[in-house]
């Protein structure tokens, strides 16, 4: 766990498991075993499935990313006004586009003095360290190659004066008992001078959803059908799995009832696939169908409520009002 150098002045530190440990194994196991079938979505984001994000996150249809930058650009400084923040720790950073926008108002509010990113794929983390770098030579720069079960109790006592801030639709994609073990780690992780921002997609209406979500699934350049093979490829690459990517067919369906967006890849035909680290094999009937991403919209106050119970208090929320889009700060 001993840090590098990272470039750009930053520190690169290494946490396990991940992914490709025991640890990743048995939740990729547990998910399997499930019915329907569920990989959890974090196997999407390696590298490859980190580009094809920012493709989909740049399709016009699509409009998280801009509802989410319109309420920092909006509200960034109140946002951190309110917490005092010296640090931004980054909670699945990815290209950390968003978040320097925070960081600016944390700058221009003269409290910027360092920021941690924390994410599974380490490259998109790397290119945004130079920039950051290049902007704020004199802030501090870690990145945490890690999940949440890791980076979290990592963090603990590592800092004070932080807002930890989980950006985009990453709270929304965690399951239930995710989430529950999520916002524990969090919780315990915080001193009491950190403050949590969080963002999460609301219930909007079904047409705008729809749209938003299938865009990039046809077309010249279909990248979420990309970003959901990618998953399997992924996996073969990794795990020394045999899926036939010509033989499994991405949708996406918001079921509307349960206010979930869901990744589905569906088996064309009746097959048989073998993942050689988990020594499993896998019978797909044909049509069954199987999740890569699952993402829940919220009412409000359910957030809100949900937070509470893990001893988080909503100090101010922020609602993107075309999108039904929210920021929570919390403490």
């Amino acid at each position: 766990m001993s840090p590098e150098a990272a470039g750009a002045g930053a520190v690169e530190v290494a946490l396990g498991p991940d992914r490709s440990s025991a640890g990743g194994d048995d939740e990729l196991r547990a998910g399997l075993a499930e019915n329907p079938r569920r990989i959890p979505h974090r196997y999407g984001y390696d590298a490859e499935g980190s580009r094809l994000f920012e493709e989909i996150s740049r399709l016009p249809a699509y409009y998280p990313p801009r509802a989410e930058r319109k309420l920092l650009r909006e509200h960034g400084r109140d946002m951190v006004r309110l917490s005092a923040a010296t640090e931004l720790v980054d909670l699945g950073a990815g290209s950390a586009e968003k978040s320097e926008i925070l960081l600016a108002a944390m700058d221009a509010g003269g409290l910027l003095r360092a920021y941690t990113g924390i994410d599974v794929s380490v490259q998109p983390m790397r290119e945004a360290a130079r920039r950051l770098g290049a902007r704020w030579p004199t802030a501090r720069i870690t990145l945490v190659h890690g999940d949440f079960a890791t980076a979290l109790p990592w963090l603990r006592g590592r800092g004070t004066g932080r807002l930890m801030a989980m950006l985009g639709s990453t709270f929304g994609c965690l399951t239930p008992p995710e989430r529950s073990s999520f916002l524990r780690a969090l919780r315990a992780c915080c001193g009491p001078h950190d403050h949590i921002l969080l963002c999460a997609d609301l219930f909007e209406p079904v047409d705008t959803v729809r749209r938003a979500y299938r865009a990039g699934c046809t077309g010249e350049r279909p990248v979420r059908r990309l970003f959901a093979l990618n998953t399997l490829a992924h996996l073969n690459r990794e795990y020394g799995a045999d899926f036939d990517l010509a033989h499994f067919e991405p949708d996406v369906v918001y079921d509307v009832p349960l206010r979930q967006v869901r990744g589905e890849i569906r088996s064309t035909r009746k097959q048989q696939v073998t993942i050689q680290r988990l020594g499993t094999t896998l019978d797909f009937a044909e049509d069954e169908t199987f999740f890569h991403d699952v993402l829940h919209k919220f009412e409000l106050n359910e957030l809100v409520s949900e937070l509470e119970t893990f001893g988080f208090r909503c100090r101010q929320h922020w609602v993107e009002e075309e999108f039904q889009y929210a920021a929570l700060l919390l403490d």
